[in-house]
């Protein structure tokens, strides 16, 4: 096979009930020079065997085994794999529409001031049917300021980028898991590439997010201890988003105290709160409330799709859009854009001076 324009690159840790599913969205792809890493992440179950099989019957896909080593690792394993130019992250239980590499591929290929380029999404159940069609992906641009203030994209298996930029980005977090707070790896590499590079946005629905019930994401008290654990990096790593890194911070923490005093955890949930209020003014509590109003109204798990229980394969990339967000999630990234227009500008004058 000549050299792919597109690595695949799955991690699979016990994936062996979804898969074949995900393997077979992959090569229903309407690019056909790709490749397909499975990166084995230790599994015990039949995910070797099921990759394997795929790739005796495909030579474009190939799978590599590792120690157990968490998701941040087993990606960035296979990004180092990786012989394409650019990189397309799939979780191992997620589906693809049909022209998602194809369509995003000719964002990245048109657009060099692109370093990532992502798509709407549905969340689908453990059969592959529509529970919930998230609200239509809009931002783009400059996007840094916004990217650490709200998770744009939502999932790992939204978006696409060079494999020089994750190289460059340090790839995938691994101390997340080293401190016990895996699951934000995406959101950081997506921080990080936004800062490299502009965004741009498919907005049609072109991944299948899987909610199953033992899901790493639906631990939302972890997946916030996660979040802080990322922002924190970011606030010490990238000082230009220092500031906003720490307002995001103080929201999702004051969330999580809430969460711990609601569940009767005071010896977490008290010092929690006390260190939210620590030093806090009265912009940073009406963000806080703003905020818990947002999560409330759009972590309702009530599937609103056009018609919930389809496979996610029946429906058109464009089909039933989920328009609008809430008042708060709009008026604060109206807030932070001026902050990423500076930043863009700041930019191109650094770019002009050393280039």
């Amino acid at each position: 096979m000549l050299s792919p324009r597109v690595s695949v690159v799955i991690p699979a840790f016990n994936a062996a009930a979804t898969l074949a599913d995900t393997l077979d969205a992959v090569r229903d792809q309407s690019v056909a020079d790709l490749e397909v890493i499975v990166v084995d992440d230790g599994s015990t179950d039949d995910t070797r065997g099921i990759a394997l099989r795929y790739a005796s019957q495909d030579r474009r896909f190939r799978c590599i085994s590792v120690p157990n080593g968490g998701v941040a690792s087993a990606r960035n394993t296979g990004i180092a794999a990786a012989r394409a130019p650019y990189v397309a992250p799939l979780d191992a239980d997620d589906l693809w529409h049909p022209d998602k590499t194809a369509r995003q591929l000719a964002v990245l290929m048109a657009r060099a001031e692109v370093s990532m380029v992502y798509c709407s999404r549905r969340n689908v159940d453990a059969q592959g049917r529509v529970l919930k069609t998230i609200s239509k992906a809009t931002l783009s641009g400059w996007a840094c300021h916004r990217m650490t203030a709200f998770n744009a994209v939502g999932n790992g298996s939204a978006i696409m980028f060079r494999k020089a930029d994750a190289l460059r980005a340090g790839g995938y977090d691994t101390r997340l898991r080293q401190q016990g707070a895996q699951g934000s790896e995406d959101y950081l590499l997506q921080i990080r590439l936004a800062a490299m590079g502009q965004v741009a946005v498919d907005g049609d629905y072109l991944v299948g997010y899987r909610k199953s019930a033992n899901a790493m994401s639906n631990d939302d008290a972890g997946m916030l201890r996660s979040r802080m654990a990322a922002l924190r990096i970011v606030a010490d790593e990238l000082p230009e988003l220092a500031a906003t890194a720490r307002a995001t911070y103080k929201r999702c923490q004051f969330i999580l105290a809430l969460k711990q005093l609601a569940a009767g955890n005071w010896g977490k949930g008290l010092p929690q709160a006390a260190d939210w209020a620590r030093g806090i003014n009265p912009k940073l509590v009406g963000d806080s409330l703003g905020y818990l109003q947002h999560r409330r109204r759009t972590r309702d798990p009530v599937a609103i799709a056009s018609e919930p229980g389809r496979p996610f394969g029946t429906y058109r990339c464009n089909e039933a859009p989920e328009e609008g967000i809430s008042g708060y999630l709009e008026r604060m990234l109206a807030e932070l854009e001026p902050l990423d227009l500076a930043y863009g500008v700041g930019r191109a004058a650094a770019q002009s001076l050393t280039g």
